[in-house]
């Protein structure tokens, strides 16, 4: 674990940011480094490694008290996407409706509850968030974000349609197409949330979703059994396809797609069934297309691990969506940043942001070595008491796993 001397240079555009006042602009590249950079990504964590932050009471109270807008300052982040070739948007483009559950152990945290987590395959304690998140053969940013809470009246569908309105009304993302799980493809308001603004979408059905065949309604995995599928070869893949213009449940005329990815005897691959409102779409698009949810997986992933997704531990729920609404926006940054351009297929295909997050961390030691060089002896003895306070709060008992480099 090292101080990190200056703030990272991959924050410089938040100095455009006509929302935040300088001094705010000031502590939002504080706290983005700090969720890049730092070992530690609480306040506590940032306001101790991060040496420009003024100290704890400063960050808390720009997370807490400060008045400044984080959807405004979430709508100049998505302009400032737009500016730059490799990452604006287009109407090829994707938007993924998904969840992520941010496992947590206090009870006194904002929306926090008993919620079941798909990637652990059972129910946790934790903090639930609705996210839209937008995606194309170049690059994968989040879009937006709301909180889901047992004690509100909203249902995640009613928060998913909320982020559509946001996204469709105020801030005009071209997307023709939403992605989305069965959890989502489940709710028909959804649906017809999504095409009231004449777009498309595309998502799995549960086993369980009536269809109507052969002059009667069967579960869809019913009617699996009933069909013949041809086998297609789809990027360097083997798939066996049947797919018809049929009538969901809930869903009405749909283009209906079963598939299953021809893999090893031994790997279990379920059959999957899909829905579109895209009828004339042939499965090869449907497929391709789908795929292009992984990103929003691979950014909750990198979240958790790098960027301090589940690292807030403000109980005030507004200090905790601005926590989630920076750390959206240091995940830009970092896609800005000069290696995104410079690194090939990996960010080519909205991967991982692995190769950013080294290029900030080698620009901190960088900082440190620099800072070292060009302060006098006093400017040292200081350096050195950063460090040692540091070290003197990294048992781990702060939550600290170090900064190993």
């Amino acid at each position: 674990m090292l101080p990190i001397t200056d703030l990272l240079s991959c924050t410089e555009p938040i100095d455009e940011f006509e929302s935040l006042s300088p001094e705010q602009q000031h502590h939002a590249k504080t706290y983005t480094t700090g969720l890049v950079a730092a070992s530690n990504k609480t306040v506590a964590g940032i306001a101790r490694e991060v040496i420009p932050a003024q100290g704890k009471r400063a960050v808390n109270k720009f997370l807490t008290e400060y008045d400044w807008d984080e959807d405004q300052v979430n709508h100049e982040r998505l302009e400032e996407l737009q500016k730059h070739g490799e990452t604006r948007w287009s109407q090829d483009g994707y938007i993924i409706l998904d969840d992520s559950v941010n496992h947590k152990t206090g009870k006194e945290l904002p929306g926090v509850g008993r919620f079941y987590d798909h990637a652990e395959g059972e129910t946790v304690w934790g903090q639930n968030l609705v996210y839209a998140f937008y995606a194309d053969e170049k690059t994968a940013y989040p879009l937006a974000f709301r909180l889901y809470d047992d004690d509100d009246d909203r249902t995640k569908y009613d928060l998913a349609r909320e982020i559509i309105t946001e996204l469709e009304d105020e801030v005009g993302v071209p997307a023709d197409t939403y992605l989305m799980d069965s959890w989502f493809t489940h709710d028909s308001n959804l649906i017809d949330h999504i095409e009231s603004y004449d777009k498309d979408w595309i998502g799995p059905l549960r086993s369980n979703r009536q269809v109507t065949y052969g002059g009667e309604e069967i579960r869809v995995d019913a009617l699996a059994e009933r069909i013949d599928t041809v086998e297609r070869e789809i990027d360097d893949e083997t798939y066996k396809i049947w797919t018809q213009k049929r009538s969901v449940s809930e869903l009405g005329e749909v283009r209906l797609l079963i598939a299953e990815k021809v893999t090893e005897e031994d790997d279990e691959n379920p059959l999957r069934y899909f829905a579109s409102n895209k009828i004339g779409a042939p499965s090869e698009h449907l497929i391709r297309s789908y795929s292009f949810r992984w990103p929003v997986e691979v950014f909750f992933e990198d979240s958790k691990q790098d960027l301090g997704f589940g690292d807030c531990e403000v109980r005030d729920e507004g200090g905790a969506s601005r926590h989630w609404h920076l750390q959206m926006l240091a995940y830009s940054l970092l896609r800005l940043g000069p290696e995104s351009s410079a690194s090939g297929t990996q960010c080519s295909k909205a991967s991982s942001i692995q190769v950013q997050l080294e290029y900030a961390l080698k620009e901190a030691v960088y900082n440190l070595f620099s800072w070292v060089r060009d302060h006098p002896k006093q400017a040292l003895d200081e350096l050195m008491e950063e460090i040692e306070h540091l070290f003197l709060h990294s048992d781990g008992s702060d939550g600290s796993k170090g900064w190993y480099l």
